[in-house]
């Protein structure tokens, strides 16, 4: 016959694990833990080079679509303004309307 079986629970209740101790364990988990975290900053920036480049190139050329954009804004209100100063100066009926009119 068979014995009886214990219940999941109790077998686990009744499991325990003794590892054999390592006096290096430590020592061991701050070697690998320093392995993973870069000395510095340039030797961060070495190890993350082409995601730093990328985003250099496309901070710099949002910076210049954007510029440029801006400028040609700022040329065509300039212009709009010298012609319709340009226009007033020579045209008179203009010029009359425009005159204060005093005593």
């Amino acid at each position: 016959m068979n014995p009886p079986r214990k219940s999941l629970s109790d077998s686990l209740r009744d499991w325990q694990v003794n590892p054999p101790a390592d006096p290096n364990f430590r020592h061991g988990v701050w070697q690998r833990l320093n392995a993973q975290i870069p000395a510095s900053w340039p030797a961060y920036l070495r190890g993350h080079a082409v995601a730093w480049m990328l985003v250099t190139v496309l901070t710099v050329s949002a910076a210049a679509v954007t510029g440029h954009a801006t400028a040609q804004a700022k040329v065509r209100a300039d212009r709009e303004a010298m012609v319709v100063t340009y226009l007033v100066d020579l045209d008179p009926r203009v010029q009359a309307v425009l005159k204060p009119s005093g005593p």
